[in-house]
């Protein structure tokens, strides 16, 4: 419930009492598991932030070589955003957001982009990802990933989106080795 009032309403606009009245409790039974509004909404994105850390593990378990497994990490991102778009506004907003405990919201994030920099090192390792910091990179791909979820036509509903496909290949552009072989998504 708490997700659905924040998704439509906003955080600034949903109240702890309209959390209570649509969960089935008390704001004083809410204050006995959280310390509050920011903590409800921290927790909302842990959840989030935890099943999206889990994806992006049985998809990378499934690729090969390390841009590879980024590459189907960054494709199932955007399949799970397509399944609640609402949560890429929501991530979005959290992680931009700089008045409200902005580490803590961004925190609840550190474990998808540690996976994301993970598969990144990987490739670095074996010839197939460009140089760099994997953690920058892998804030990188994150901003794709939201970026996606902006333009894509299962998304947004606008035909003249960027699909999927497209999506992939410009992940694999912007990260693969100058020079390797760079295969195209499929």
């Amino acid at each position: 419930m708490a997700e659905d009032l924040f998704l439509r309403q906003g955080f600034d606009r949903t109240s702890l009492e309209q959390i209570a009245t649509g969960s089935g409790y008390s704001v004083g039974s809410i204050y006995n598991f959280f310390a509050g509004k920011d903590a409800v909404y921290s927790a909302v994105l842990e959840r989030h932030a935890t099943s999206l850390g889990d994806l992006l593990r049985t998809a990378a378990e499934s690729a090969g070589t390390g841009i590879d497994k980024v590459v189907e990490m960054a494709r199932a991102a955007v399949l799970d955003l397509r399944g609640a778009p609402g949560r890429a506004r929501l991530t979005a907003t959290s992680m931009t957001t700089n008045d409200r405990e902005p580490e803590e919201n961004r925190g609840a994030f550190g474990a998808v982009l540690a996976r994301y920099a993970e598969a990144l090192g990987e490739g670095q390792r074996d010839g197939t990802v460009r140089g760099g910091n994997p953690r920058h990179l892998a804030q990188f791909v994150g901003g794709l990933v939201l970026a996606q979820a902006q333009v894509d036509p299962e998304i947004t509903g606008a035909p003249d989106g960027i699909d999927l496909g497209d999506f992939l290949d410009i992940v694999r552009g912007a990260l693969a080795r100058p020079g390797s072989e760079a295969r195209p998504a499929s």
